[in-house]
């Protein structure tokens, strides 16, 4: 029999002051958590606890003491304490209906000091086996969780062999038509509040980094380009019959 292992180390450590304590108490039985000044280090060596079990009235005050923060650790755990049978002194949460990524997005949401959190982990094996091996690594920030594994780049290794650098070979690049950029919203926010004196009563400077990157997620959920998409490949298209056509003719 061959036992799997996931050691697992969160890289950067977390300040407490930026933890609910509900958080800091979930975070520190899913993870191993070690103190450094004022903050934990997270990590483990066998994997992340899909299950973690403690006292009710334990999770009950931190649930309680974090009520005023909105967060997933709280959303869930309020499902599992609802549930609880009562009399239950002890209670077990299986967090296999979440994920940890999404309590460490949270804190990063809140923080003023990290602007995201990487994880790495290690897959290893009792036993050689040929699938008992790899890694992955995961970023999260405020906006998105993104990971890629070890099989995710063997893939990409493997695609690139059979169709070459899939960035420069025709017909399996992406081109990027619009991007919207903080800086420039940045930019533009003092023009807009000067050129109308009657917009606002407050002054450009008081508009933070975070305003403006929920200002830009805003626009990007309500804002529909697939118009402009299917135009821009339609004349893209167009545009490579017709060098097409012209090479052609070059070539007779």
């Amino acid at each position: 029999m061959a036992d799997y292992f996931s050691p697992t180390v969160i890289q950067q450590p977390i300040p407490i002051p930026d933890m609910t304590p509900l958080e800091r108490l979930v975070l520190s039985l899913i993870f191993d958590a070690e103190p450094d000044g004022e903050t934990l280090y997270f990590h483990t060596a066998c994997g992340p606890s899909d299950a973690i079990g403690l006292s009710v009235d334990e999770l009950r005050a931190a649930f309680e003491a974090s009520a005023a923060t909105a967060s997933t650790a709280a959303t869930y755990v309020a499902e599992c304490l609802a549930g609880a049978p009562a009399g239950d002194t002890g209670i077990e949460i299986d967090f296999s209906g979440t994920s940890w990524e999404f309590i460490f997005q949270d804190i990063v949401r809140r923080s003023s000091t990290l602007r995201y959190v990487t994880a790495v982990t290690s897959f290893t094996c009792s036993k050689m086996r040929p699938d008992g091996f790899g890694g992955m690594a995961v970023l999260i920030t405020a906006d998105a969780i993104k990971g890629k594994s070890t099989e995710d780049i063997l893939c990409d290794l493997l695609d690139e062999t059979e169709h070459g650098p899939l960035a420069t070979t025709p017909g399996f690049g992406v081109h990027v038509l619009l991007r919207l950029h903080e800086e420039n919203v940045r930019a533009q926010i003092p023009q807009i509040i000067e050129a109308d004196e009657t917009l606002t009563p407050i002054a450009g400077g008081a508009v933070t980094d975070a305003d403006i990157r929920a200002g830009c997620l805003v626009v990007a959920e309500r804002t529909d380009l697939s118009g402009e998409q299917d135009s821009a490949v339609f004349k893209a298209a167009l545009a490579a019959i017709r060098q097409a056509e012209q090479r052609l003719a070059a070539a007779r």
